[in-house]
């Protein structure tokens, strides 16, 4: 079987034929995900692409993890037979595959329905996504899968800006709230606000150290906020 390689170019003839392979490949992925993951195992995402990148399943090549657009295609490829896996073992009363990027994991038919309240209480990040009907219906449709890699740098782009800049926006009038402050307000003043406060209620001047952390924190999150800068 041929490493699942893809290509920038989506009208190139080579690209369509190793597109054709791949999904080819599907079926047989899927089986191997079906096999792997049959007992009950907990895997994650990455762990899944080590596993099909080994010799021995020969699925995705050693750069997989490398370039962002296969690792963008590898991750759709396997969330893709993920889905089908899921949707088949449902209508087959076969059991529960919770699906997220960490905790990938097939429950059984009877466990699973023998133990709701344990499952409820050590999986509900995983069962959030399970239904999250947006997300099946992207990685079921493999249009998607032809996504360019201007477009899935321009994700990985936009991904880390929010990393590096939290939304604090459903915060901002509380606090304000915290330091006695009302819009419109300006930087300079959420400053020198901020200043005042945190004098007031320092510890080492006897002041309130809940109320210290809260204005500290209230002053942090407003920093992230447009119009600060």
């Amino acid at each position: 079987m041929k490493s699942f390689e893809p290509t920038d170019d989506q009208n190139n003839p080579t690209a369509n034929q190793e597109q054709q392979q791949a999904l080819g490949d599907l079926d047989v992925v899927r089986q191997l995900l079906a096999s792997y993951l049959s007992d009950g195992k907990r895997s994650s995402l990455y762990e899944l692409i080590k596993w099909l990148q080994q010799p021995e399943q020969a699925i995705f090549n050693e750069d997989a993890l490398k370039d962002s657009l296969l690792l963008f295609r590898c991750n759709f490829f396997i969330m893709h037979a993920l889905y089908q896996l899921r949707n088949q073992w449902r209508s087959e009363e076969a059991g529960e595959l919770l699906i997220s990027a960490l905790h990938i994991q097939f429950l059984p038919g009877s466990s699973h329905q023998r133990q709701p309240d344990q499952h409820s209480a050590t999986t509900s990040d995983s069962l959030e996504l399970d239904n999250a009907d947006p997300l099946q219906a992207y990685y079921l449709d493999l249009t998607n899968l032809s996504t360019s890699r201007e477009e899935v740098e321009l994700l990985m782009e936009q991904f880390w800006k929010k990393m590096a800049r939290p939304d604090y926006s459903s915060h901002q009038d509380e606090d304000l709230a915290t330091l006695e402050l009302k819009p419109p307000v300006s930087a300079r003043e959420i400053r020198q606000q901020y200043r005042r406060l945190a004098m007031k209620h320092h510890p080492d001047r006897g002041g309130d150290s809940l109320k210290f952390r809260q204005i500290n924190a209230a002053f942090q999150r407003l920093k992230q906020a447009p119009f600060y800068h």
